[in-house]
């Protein structure tokens, strides 16, 4: 009985730890589909999680939506400044 309750339990903590790795964003994707360095990649993320208000995983999950880098900086700078002017 014990033997299967271990069981149990450590095949749950290996389907979490699965779960939570797939979860993760591709960092040599975002680096390759926009063509910067991984030192520029954290100052992108910075930013971007700043003037967005998104959590840094959530801001490297939408580098790997985004196509276009220089128009969604543009777009999210100018949105930013809205909201300051208001």
């Amino acid at each position: 009985m014990f033997k299967k309750q271990w069981y149990l339990q450590m095949s749950r903590i290996y389907e979490a730890d699965v779960q939570e790795q797939l979860d993760q964003p591709d960092i040599q994707k975002i680096v390759e589909k926009h063509g910067v360095g991984r030192h520029d990649l954290i100052f992108l993320a910075t930013q971007i999680a700043r003037l967005s208000g998104m959590t840094p995983k959530q801001t490297l999950h939408k580098l790997l939506e985004i196509d276009n880098l220089e128009d969604y900086l543009v777009q999210l700078k100018f949105n930013s400044n809205e909201v300051d002017n208001y």
